[in-house]
């Protein structure tokens, strides 16, 4: 008898345990909502699946619409008191951009984004943009992210890179090639710095730094053999040359 009573004291906790594992692990994605209300600025819906592994059929930040996201947890950095999941926007004709990354967050509060990939195309991207492009440009962009720490005003931590591949430009007639363009990113006082050296070929060369309440870049442009006439005729608007060749101007927002 007393061995019988030792037994179910011993099972019913254990068995209230792996209910308590099932019901969380089976927990449906869209209950944590009702717990944890979105932001103003971002809407979504359709979502499906459990906490665990599932997917939002649409979701929307801003004037930014994605669809099909969807996302699965690594129980095992539970262990380390982070949660991580793995998250994937697959390519599709309504999503402006595509890829996958991972994102987590600590015990502590930290949100961090790792071995992110985005890949759009520059047309559609400009459309999303505060202003407008005084030229109309296409061609493929990626977005390779390999740590960003969200921080004050935007990040602690960044370490990423924009490349513009087999750019154009529609300058007259037709569109003329731009060639390929590289944008590196990272973070000093918690705004993001952007780098970009002038080895392609438009000559182009742009620092500075993004924030939500400032942005101040430093634009350089002198266009290399080959680089589209149209191109060189615009310049004419910035002024003359400095002595090697190469215009400034300044873009604040």
């Amino acid at each position: 008898m007393m061995q019988q009573l030792k037994r179910k004291r011993v099972l019913i906790p254990l068995l209230l345990g792996i209910y308590l594992v099932a019901l969380l692990a089976l927990m449906p994605a869209r209950v944590v909502l009702w717990f944890a209300p979105l932001p103003q600025e971002v809407a979504v819906g359709g979502i499906s699946g459990t906490i665990w592994n599932g997917t939002i059929a649409r979701v929307r930040v801003d004037n930014v619409a994605l669809n099909d996201v969807s996302w699965r947890v690594r129980a095992w950095d539970l262990l380390r008191l982070r949660v991580t999941a793995d998250l994937d926007i697959p390519a599709r004709q309504d999503n402006v951009l595509q890829g996958n990354g991972r994102i987590s967050v600590t015990s502590g509060g930290a949100l961090a984004i790792h071995n992110l990939r985005l890949a759009g195309e520059l047309d559609e991207l400009m459309g999303l943009m505060p202003f407008d492009s005084p030229i109309p440009l296409r061609g493929a962009l990626t977005a390779n992210v390999s740590e960003f720490v969200l921080g004050q005003p935007i990040c602690q931590q960044f370490d990423g890179r924009i490349i513009g591949v087999q750019l154009q430009a529609r300058l007259a007639q037709g569109w003329d090639s731009l060639g390929d363009y590289e944008v590196n990113l990272g973070c000093s006082e918690g705004r993001i710095d952007v780098l970009m050296e002038p080895d392609n070929l438009l000559g182009l060369s742009v620092t500075g730094s993004v924030a939500p309440t400032s942005t101040e870049l430093r634009i350089g442009i002198a266009p290399q053999p080959g680089a589209p006439r149209g191109i060189n005729d615009l310049l004419q608007w910035l002024g003359e040359a400095d002595a090697q060749g190469r215009r400034y101007f300044n873009f604040r927002l």
